[in-house]
């Protein structure tokens, strides 16, 4: 299998939807894997606003699970839109930089071990190629826990 991007859950979504919708008698069908990062089940239900039914996919992002839900039916309270795939950029932007600063690799560091680096004293250039390999290293363990979206 492979990883979903936002538009091809929506899409599943969508599809899974539509051929409910279009039997007599919708079944609850347990959840299915869609991709290495996703599943689609459909439950039915009978509330006291009466009967319909979800289906509902959910998202792994490492960092965030995200949870789309289309139903038919009187209970609209199970409705969950898909986010923009703007908002969800912006939100993973966040929690890297809260990631950055808490792990020692922000941009502060970035420059202060780049400053290091440019000194004519070896002792201190020495610090900022220590300290720029450090950042480093942390900012891209920040990126592979905290993927992008896409």
């Amino acid at each position: 299998m492979s990883t979903l991007n936002l538009s091809q859950i929506s899409a599943a979504v969508d599809a899974a939807f539509q051929t409910t919708l279009a039997l007599a008698n919708p079944v609850r069908i347990a959840p299915q894997a869609i991709g290495d990062n996703a599943t689609l089940r459909t439950d039915v239900y009978t509330g006291p606003k009466g009967a319909g039914f979800v289906v509902v996919a959910t998202m792994d992002l490492k960092w965030r699970t995200l949870v789309i839900a289309k139903q038919h039916g009187a209970e609209t309270s199970r409705e969950q839109a898909a986010p923009t795939l703007a908002s969800l950029l912006a939100e993973c932007d966040a929690k890297r930089a809260a990631a950055y600063e808490s792990r020692g690799c922000s941009d502060k560091d970035y420059v202060d071990a780049i400053t290091k680096r440019s000194s004519s004293d070896a002792t201190v250039k020495a610090e900022g190629d220590a300290q720029l390999t450090a950042v480093l290293a942390g900012r891209l363990k920040v990126k592979a826990d905290i993927p992008k979206p896409n």
